[in-house]
């Protein structure tokens, strides 16, 4: 994918989390549109180069390279600290997603319509997948129809198995199709997926571990062991 397109796909989802959070809050400071945060960029960008140079006048050194890296290093914080945001929203709204799609298979099979299942969730549970059901709700009492406001709680998901679920649910009730069948079924396939998600993560962290061990823990004590052997090394050197 070209660096525009990369940069307009990130400009868009910088856009969504501005509008479902107002501001965002950077280093003590709130970010209220696209143009703010780049401005927080440049500006970070030129203080960190500023600083360290000012340190190598100071200290009567050349830290033009280091001001340089430390400042671009800067720079590239901030998008690094949104995508981490939109990460943070994207697991907690799957994390939820099974418990919240077997509660509207639950009702729907109780008798109530989809609508109305939609309208409970919303009013009486707390979680990300009840906010974004909500704000579809929101969305259509707008006079937005019902594709765009599913296509709307979608966007502001950053969730794949969500936007997922949405489609399916919308197209089962156009075409007539049973929801709460396709939803006992779907529930089961992103538990599969969460489940095969937290095996990866740990076995990630059981790799990192080792890497800790080894160098924090097995390199301190070869040097420790080494250390009453050093004064005979320098005998034989």
């Amino acid at each position: 994918m070209p660096q525009s397109g990369s940069r307009n796909s990130f400009q868009t989802d910088f856009e969504i989390l501005l509008e479902q959070q107002g501001f965002l809050k950077m280093f003590f400071i709130k970010v209220r549109s696209f143009e703010e945060f780049m401005l927080l960029r440049i500006s970070i960008f030129t203080v960190v180069l500023l600083a360290v140079l000012g340190l190598g006048v100071f200290t009567l050194r050349n830290t033009l390279v280091y001001a340089i890296a430390a400042a671009l290093l800067c720079y590239f914080i901030p998008p690094l600290l949104v995508k981490r945001m939109i990460n943070l929203k994207s697991r907690a709204v799957l994390g939820n997603l099974p418990d919240v799609i077997d509660l509207m298979a639950s009702l729907l099979k109780a008798g109530l319509t989809l609508d109305e299942v939609i309208s409970y969730i919303a009013n009486n549970y707390i979680n990300p997948v009840s906010r974004l059901l909500k704000i579809y709700r929101l969305r259509l009492l707008s006079g937005s129809s019902r594709a765009e406001a599913f296509d709307a709680a979608g966007r502001m998901s950053y969730c794949t198995e969500f936007k997922s679920f949405i489609k399916i649910i919308y197209q089962a009730e156009i075409t007539g199709h049973p929801v709460s069948d396709i939803l006992k079924d779907l529930s089961r396939v992103y538990r599969n997926n969460q489940r095969d998600f937290l095996k990866i993560q740990a076995e990630k962290l059981e790799s990192n571990l080792i890497i800790v061990i080894f160098v924090f823990i097995f390199v301190p004590m070869l040097f420790i062991l080494m250390v009453p052997v050093l004064p005979q090394l320098k005998i034989f050197i």
